[in-house]
């Protein structure tokens, strides 16, 4: 019996960032924030979304919905037990294309494994690992980058990162100034000051224009190819509507795709809110895990679907007769009076909850 552990978005937030700085004096100091090794102990391979970059300099998240962490976060990670992370996110071209590939740098000099996206070209564009002598591709995809500055220089976007779709569409500088400068800065304030959250969860649609169809033919090569190499294929899916408690259309779609060109399981992840699990000893589908290092006082969250809540999901797989089992831990981030966030197994009674929306 072989287990492999999945946990959430690992994010780096104006809070902790700030929280860590004064604790280390400067020097970034998040060696206290992961309290999971228990819920590990058992794990042959853990593996989590990295929802920020390693773009280095010494600004970090320096503009609102923008993610760049110092290197000592990356360590903090591999500390904390986790083996393989998915870089296929809406956040990773925040630094643009040198973010991306020096973020790849400094995972391999951390010993953390990636899949996703790619400093080159690539045939194969999953990874395999062989553990316990059963071989496991995984294969991580995201619906899309955040059309920002720096993500609207790169022309072959597609080359880098395992991509859904794309618009793709230039807009005039001013504008995209406007609209992801200013009016989040409005937004911001105008939060502060209502004293209440003015944030909305966001829609989980399918929309046929921003689905490239010759990258979704390149996503069936793939499929194939990755069960070709491997005895299971592990998907992990950055798609979904935020802080939505159910999946929408665009996610059940890609699921039943992907589960009809033979995935065997599905981690979906986005949403900052756990949703429902779907499982079989055949297939097993996680919507969404939730966010394991995510900020609770963090400006853009909806607070009614209950984000500090994430899954530790286990899938075990019996070598002999190929079955999937599945079971999960709800962890829970906590902040204390400076914002120092950490991370632990969940022992309130808001955990049941979580587990009843999970359905395991």
């Amino acid at each position: 019996m072989l287990r492999l552990t999945f946990v959430g978005d690992i994010a780096l937030d104006k809070p902790l960032l700030k929280a860590a700085k004064a604790r280390g004096n400067g020097k970034y100091d998040f060696s206290d924030v992961f309290h999971t090794e228990n819920v590990f102990r058992d794990s042959d391979l853990v593996v989590g979304n990295l929802e920020t970059v390693f773009g280095g300099g010494h600004r970090f998240n320096k503009k609102p919905y923008h993610y760049n962490s110092p290197d000592s976060f990356c360590q903090a990670i591999k500390n904390a037990g986790i083996d393989l992370v998915s870089t296929a996110n809406n956040h990773c071209m925040d630094e643009g294309v040198h973010g991306l590939c020096r973020t790849l740098k400094v995972l391999d000099d951390a010993g953390i494994a990636y899949t996703g996206t790619y400093a080159d070209d690539t045939d194969d564009r999953f990874l395999v690992r062989e553990i316990k002598s059963v071989k496991i591709a995984f294969y991580a995809l995201t619906y899309s980058v955040n059309v920002g500055m720096e993500s609207l220089d790169c022309e072959d976007l597609y080359r880098h990162i395992n991509l859904i779709g794309f618009s793709g569409k230039q807009l005039p500088w001013i504008i995209k100034y406007s609209t992801y400068i200013i009016k989040r800065k409005i937004h911001q304030i105008k939060k502060k000051c209502l004293h209440q959250s003015t944030i909305a969860a966001h829609t989980d649609t399918i929309s046929e224009s921003k689905m490239n169809q010759s990258w979704m033919a390149d996503i069936e090569k793939q499929v194939k190819k990755a069960k070709e190499q491997a005895d299971y294929l592990v998907v992990l899916l950055h798609i979904g509507g935020q802080f939505n408690t159910e999946p929408g259309t665009f996610s059940t779609y890609m699921v039943e795709k992907l589960l009809s060109l033979g995935t065997d399981v599905i981690i979906g992840n986005h949403p900052h809110t756990v949703q429902r699990v779907e499982a079989n000893t055949q297939r097993i589908v996680a919507y969404s895990l939730g966010g394991y290092c995510m900020s609770t006082s963090g400006e853009y969250l909806v607070h009614e679907c209950l984000p500090e809540y994430s899954l530790a999901l286990h899938v075990d797989i019996d070598e002999k007769s190929r079955a999937l089992n599945c079971s999960a831990d709800v962890l829970k981030g906590t902040e204390d009076e400076n914002g120092y966030l950490t991370v632990a197994k969940a022992t309130d009674s808001q955990a049941e909850t979580i587990r009843l929306r999970s359905r395991i």
